[in-house]
């Protein structure tokens, strides 16, 4: 054997060597995407969970949380920012998810389970009052989305 046989030979093994790694990482990048998007997923849901944990716990939060819904002028000031506070910590939660949907690939089906939680959240009387002088609060593609989803309810 000669040595441009053996060159040769050296150059094979080491194309296969490079392309079985390639194929390897291939794998761990989608193993770690998918590891990331379900961190992503988990965080959202987390942040909305401690949100209704201290409204179902808390019969004060809870009687604050109903009556800022119906009439939120009818609430002291201090339970307005509390209510205040609790309605944009739970859409920031979702602004979140809706983040994590654009920017880390989740499955659409993620944000759109979560969306009527939103609607929900700002179709009340006090949602409304909050979204109307807090909205810019927000990002621009999740304002977009909740006023349009607002319009179909008043129209």
């Amino acid at each position: 054997m000669n040595w441009d046989a053996i060159g040769a030979i050296g150059e094979i093994i080491g194309a296969l060597a490079v392309f079985l790694t390639l194929i390897y990482l291939s794998m761990q990048i989608r193993q770690n995407t998918r590891a990331v998007q379900a961190s992503a997923v988990d965080s959202a849901i987390n942040q909305v969970n401690h949100i209704r944990d201290a409204v179902f716990t808390d019969p004060e939060v809870t009687s604050m949380f109903r009556r800022g819904n119906e009439d939120p002028e009818s609430l002291s000031e201090e339970d307005k920012i509390r209510y205040r506070l609790l309605l944009h910590n739970a859409l920031l939660a979702e602004a979140n998810c809706h983040s994590q949907t654009v920017f880390t690939g989740l499955p659409i089906s993620t944000w759109e389970t979560q969306l009527p939680i939103v609607i929900r959240l700002v179709s009340s009387t006090g949602g409304l009052w909050f979204w109307k002088h807090h909205r810019m609060e927000f990002e621009e593609s999740f304002r977009t989305i909740v006023d349009k989803e607002l319009s179909k309810i008043s129209s």
